[in-house]
């Protein structure tokens, strides 16, 4: 039995995000010494945050897809699922000792384990880098993703599209972030609206400048410029 092909509108946002995580795999390697103009590189990329970023994409992608294979089925988003309660501890857990106790101490521990100290302990490891937060960057980093931020702009344009996202919260809580890394606005219908009674921000403070004599470089320089002779004929 084959699968059934995916909606239109998700292969489109699939190609838009397969260029996009080309340009990223592309960011974190040695610069292309030719090919299309498209993979040139504007800004390199760290490697551990070129393979988070190039997850994240591809999560979105299959994410993109579920929501409209659900939503094309359906009409609408799946219920909320309840939040997960963590189950109490048993009564054994509870009464074992602290790991980081001394082998000294009057707490029992199991037979057949041994101590083992903090600092011999195998280290947790690193967390993963943060990407940037600011309003368009990814598409400063080659004009293969500025050019995969004017497709999401163009397809945030098409009326079919702007049904789903009509009919599709979550769809559009997905889309939130990867508007926001290339810079493209969304419809103002999908914005969050302003609270109510939100106090304008006062202005910005402008730190005073202290005043500065010029140098003596600075006055030999505006001399050259005029015309002035520094020495006596």
């Amino acid at each position: 039995m084959t699968a059934a092909p995916p909606h239109p509108i998700a292969a489109r946002f699939a190609l838009i995000m397969a260029g996009l995580r080309a340009a990223v795999a592309i960011a974190c390697g040695p610069p292309p010494l030719g090919g299309p103009l498209v993979f040139r590189l504007s800004r390199p990329l760290a490697a551990n945050l070129a393979a988070r970023l190039h997850g994240r994409l591809g999560k979105m992608m299959q994410a993109f897809a579920a929501l409209v294979a659900h939503l094309t089925e359906f009409g609408a988003d799946a219920p909320p699922r309840p939040p997960r309660r963590k189950p109490a501890p048993r009564p054994d857990v509870a009464a074992s000792p602290a790991p980081d106790a001394p082998p000294d101490t009057p707490q029992t521990r199991p037979q057949g384990t041994s101590w083992v100290p903090a600092a011999a302990r195998p280290e947790s490891p690193p967390r993963p880098p943060r990407l940037p937060g600011n309003v368009g960057w990814l598409t400063g980093l080659s004009p293969a993703a500025a050019a995969g931020a004017s497709q999401l702009r163009h397809l945030l344009m098409d009326p079919e599209v702007l049904d789903l996202l009509r009919a599709s919260p979550a769809l559009v809580r997905m889309l939130r972030p990867l508007c926001r890394m290339l810079g493209v606005d969304l419809p103002v219908e999908f914005l969050p609206p302003k609270p109510a009674n939100a106090e304008p921000k006062p202005p910005r403070r402008r730190r005073r400048r202290l005043w500065r004599p010029p140098s003596r470089r600075s006055d030999m320089l505006l001399l050259l410029r005029m015309g002035t002779p520094l020495r006596e004929s």
